[in-house]
């Protein structure tokens, strides 16, 4: 046995999991996209309650989990990142991503059943809503959706560095 194995026998079998190594550009960008929607969400929101917008309250909550989910991608990314080469994750990092993703959709889960208290007060207290003001905050939340979108583009490559695919 080689040498370097001597010490741990079971690195002779183990590759390299190291696979966000590549998403620094991923990590920035959403780092980026979560700024502009937090911005975005407070906007939504207080417009919403100024404007009696049940629909720029409901995006401005909605945003809410967006910022949630945006933030635990950044952990997942950095925790990953720093523990790809832990004996302790035999099979990877990757698994941390997939709980990120259940985590935001408890959080959206959360959001939509406010919407829903939030609606059915309003069918018997309706507000005035005021549209021409509530539109422009609209257009915003929809322009920094579609600018969202264009940073979060996957550029991933399937090769991730280990000489074999994963279809």
């Amino acid at each position: 046995m080689p040498a370097n194995n001597r010490a741990n026998p079971h690195t002779k079998w183990q590759h390299s999991h190291e696979f966000n190594s590549e998403h620094q550009t991923g990590e920035r960008n959403t780092l980026y996209v979560l700024i502009l929607t937090a911005v975005t969400m407070v906007a939504e929101i207080v417009a919403g309650a100024w404007y009696g917008s049940m629909a720029l309250l409901a995006d401005g909550w909605h945003m809410a989990t967006h910022v949630a989910a945006f933030m635990i991608t950044l952990f997942a990314y950095r925790y990953a990142r720093n523990n790809a080469s832990n004996p302790a994750y035999s099979f990877g990092t990757g698994k941390v991503n997939i709980l990120g993703g259940f985590a935001s959709a408890i959080a959206l889960a959360v959001v939509a059943l406010l919407m829903i208290v939030e609606s059915v007060v309003r069918l018997f207290d309706p507000q005035q809503i005021q549209f021409d003001q509530a539109i422009w905050v609209a257009v915003l939340g929809l322009t920094v959706n579609l600018v969202s979108a264009l940073l979060l583009k996957d550029h991933h490559h399937h090769d991730h560095g280990h000489g074999h695919g994963h279809g």
